[in-house]
């Protein structure tokens, strides 16, 4: 058997292996982004009450 070298890689497959390895991080990082809404959405607003110096008055 003939011994493999760097430049006998098939570019076409390793494009396609790293547009499958690609489309599943972007995946997780949507379901990471999507399960942190809860706690996104709050310290959204906090920062923007803290932003404009929100204070409450009794």
């Amino acid at each position: 058997m003939k011994e493999q070298r760097f430049w006998d890689v098939d570019l076409i497959e390793l494009f396609k292996v790293w547009i499958a390895d690609m489309g599943v991080f972007l995946l997780t990082a949507l379901t990471f982004v999507g399960l942190a809404i809860p706690v996104i959405i709050p310290t959204l607003i906090l920062w923007y009450l803290y932003s404009i110096n929100f204070t409450v008055r009794p």
